[in-house]
């Protein structure tokens, strides 16, 4: 991820000047193949909205590149291979700018074919959503069937990087963190190097949508030898993880963000001390167009009709970061990632001179 790059351009908000978004989160559509138990679309019925068109997409893609824009998680959403053809020619036309790219995907639509294209095109990283290191555990939480379609996927990878003597693209898993699997995270990195996997991304389970109770369990001293355990076999496998981040207990609670985010920066003022950083280096676009300025935004306006550079500048964006700066926080900031919140941290740091 471009850290250095982001902080140049906070640099330059923060000087009184502006900068273009650094980073693009595009999501291709919310329909999905799959039901997992604790998925937004569990607990809300997608709307049967119309979706952006391939000739509209290409268009942002291009925009993005006269912007500036460093890199892209392609995801959902749903399923970015619901749409196959439509995510595959926004993936090109990423890589025909030279940006840098991730795809975040079940993995259970990926076909050899996709797996060759990936790699001609030179592709940067491919993460697979998978939650348990076995069927047992990961088809019950990601029905159905979903676990030996994703081992079969990381076969077509690693053949295709092979017969193209490739590196790229990085693959990865990510896993939410959950009752059922709490206990099992040393299995998650044994299962990646087992199969090839490149890291692990781990995430605590937002509770708001499961269709049961999925909650980590309030055993501070069981989840932390859990993590040290996962930890030191990923040392010794040399997988890359994000584990170790959970050595700091409060983060597996996700039950509002919010507060853990106005918690980091209470004691400081300005620029440094807002929230989060997000509305100043990134933008969404969700499958119908609504754009904001982080992942999980609820608040935006539509891309149709405008371009990237009026929706980054106009008026929407900048009362959300005048509010951020003020450290008052949407309520959808509660639904929001550690990953961001560490993100947050670590650009905080470097913005202070540190190396974060």
């Amino acid at each position: 991820m471009e850290l250095e790059e982001i902080v140049r351009r906070l640099k330059v908000w923060e000087e009184g000047g502006k900068a273009g978004p650094v980073r693009m989160e595009l999501h291709l559509t919310d329909k999905c193949n799959l039901n997992c138990i604790f998925c937004w679309r569990a607990a809300q019925k997608p709307k049967n909205t119309k979706e952006l068109s391939k000739r509209k997409i290409l268009q942002i893609v291009r925009e993005a590149a006269e912007l500036k824009v460093k890199e892209w998680i392609v995801s959902g959403g749903g399923e970015p291979l619901m749409r196959k053809d439509v995510t595959f020619a926004a993936l090109k036309e990423i890589k025909k700018y030279r940006m840098w790219g991730l795809l975040t995907t079940n993995g259970t639509l990926l076909k050899e074919k996709d797996a060759n294209f990936l790699v001609k095109i030179g592709w940067d990283q491919v993460q697979l959503s998978i939650d348990g290191p076995n069927p047992k555990i990961n088809d019950f939480l990601r029905p159905p069937n979903s676990f030996v379609r994703i081992m079969k996927a990381i076969e077509y990878l690693k053949k295709a990087k092979k017969l193209n003597k490739s590196s790229k693209p990085i693959v990865g898993f990510n896993t939410i963190i959950n009752k059922l699997n709490y206990d099992k995270l040393d299995e998650m990195i044994e299962l990646a190097y087992e199969v090839g996997v490149d890291l692990v991304y781990f995430e605590p389970i937002y509770p708001g949508y499961s269709k049961i109770d999925l909650r980590i369990p309030e055993n501070k001293k069981e989840l932390i030898k859990n993590v040290k355990k996962a930890e030191r076999l990923a040392r010794k496998l040399k997988v890359s993880t994000n584990v170790k981040e959970f050595l700091e207990y409060h983060l597996l609670d996700k039950t509002d963000l919010r507060k853990k985010m106005l918690e980091e920066v209470k004691n400081i003022k300005g620029f440094k001390g807002v929230p989060c950083f997000r509305p100043w280096y990134l933008m969404g676009i969700k499958a119908s167009g609504f754009a904001g300025c982080c992942s999980t935004f609820e608040r935006g306006e539509f891309i149709q009709g405008k371009t990237l550079k009026e929706i980054w500048f106009g008026k929407v964006f900048n009362h959300l970061r005048k509010e951020m700066l003020e450290k008052k926080q949407p309520d959808y900031c509660s639904k929001c990632s550690i990953v961001v919140l560490m993100e947050n941290r670590r650009l905080r740091e470097m913005l202070n001179g540190g190396k974060g």
